[in-house]
C-alpha cells in the first residue's frame, strides 16, 4: 500500500479547537456552523461531481473525494477548493477503497440479519474506516479495525447525533418546500424551475451538514488510533 499523502494544503484558519471527548451537542453544533460555512464550496464540489459522473474512471476519483476526502479535508478545517476531487491521487486508491467498502457492506448486510439493530451497530463502528484509508495508508481490513477502535463507547452518541442533524435540518427544509408549493402558481414553468433550483439547494445543504458532522466526528476520534 503507497503511503497517502495529503491532498490539499492547510490554509490558516480560525483558531478553533476540537474537543477530546465526542457529545451530542458538539456534533449538532459543529455539523451546521462547518458544514454552512462552507456551503458554497461543496455545493460547487457536488455540482462538479454530478457533471463528470459519466465519465469512466474519472467517476470513481471522484467518487471517493466527494464521499471521503471531503469530510477529511473538513475533519482539518481546510478551505474546500471544489475542484480537488479531480485529485488523480483518489483514484489511486481505488482497488483499496472499494475493498473496504465492499467489506463494510457485506458485514453490515451480515449483522442485520440478526434482527437489524447489529447491523446498525456495526455500520456505526465502521463508519470512519474509508477516511482513515485514505489518511493513513492502511489496509482496508486495518482500517475496519482503527474505526472499531475509535468509535468504541460513542456508538449511541454518533447514533443520535447523526439523526438529530438530519432532522433539524429536514424539518425546515421540508416546511420551505411546502410553503413554496402553496404560493407558487399550480402548473406553470417558474414553479417548476424554482422546485428544481430549491431541491438542488437543499440536497447540497443536507450534503454540507453531513459531510462536516463526518469530518468533526472524524477529527475527535480519530486521535484515539
Amino acid at each position: 500500500m503507497v503511503e497517502q499523502q495529503p491532498l490539499q494544503q492547510p490554509e490558516p484558519q480560525p483558531s478553533e479547537g476540537v474537543p477530546e471527548v465526542l457529545n451530542f451537542g458538539d456534533i449538532l453544533s459543529h455539523a451546521f456552523r462547518w458544514g454552512f460555512g462552507q456551503y458554497w464550496r461543496l455545493l460547487l464540489m457536488y455540482l462538479l461531481w454530478v457533471v463528470t459522473i459519466w465519465i469512466p474512471y474519472l467517476n470513481v476519483g471522484t467518487t471517493i473525494a466527494v464521499s471521503t476526502g471531503a469530510p477529511l479535508l473538513m475533519s482539518r478545517r481546510q478551505r474546500i477548493d471544489p475542484t480537488f476531487i479531480f485529485d488523480r491521487s483518489y483514484r489511486q486508491i481505488m482497488g483499496a477503497w472499494m475493498v473496504c467498502l465492499v467489506l463494510l457492506l457485506l458485514g453490515v448486510t451480515v449483522a442485520a440479519l440478526f434482527l437489524v439493530i447489529p447491523g446498525i451497530v456495526l455500520s456505526i463502528a465502521w463508519c470512519l474506516a474509508p477516511i482513515l484509508l485514505l489518511e493513513r495508508g492502511v489496509s482496508p481490513t486495518e482500517a475496519l479495525r482503527l474505526s472499531e477502535q475509535a468509535t468504541h463507547g460513542e456508538k449511541w452518541t454518533i447514533l443520535f447525533g447523526l439523526l438529530a442533524v438530519y432532522l433539524l435540518y429536514a424539518i425546515p427544509a421540508l416546511l420551505v418546500w411546502w410553503i413554496l408549493q402553496q404560493i407558487l402558481p399550480e402548473g406553470a414553468g417558474i414553479t417548476d424551475v424554482i422546485g428544481v433550483l430549491y431541491a438542488i439547494l437543499a440536497y447540497a445543504g443536507l450534503g454540507a451538514v453531513d459531510v462536516a458532522a463526518t469530518g468533526y466526528i472524524y477529527a475527535v476520534l480519530a486521535k484515539r488510533v
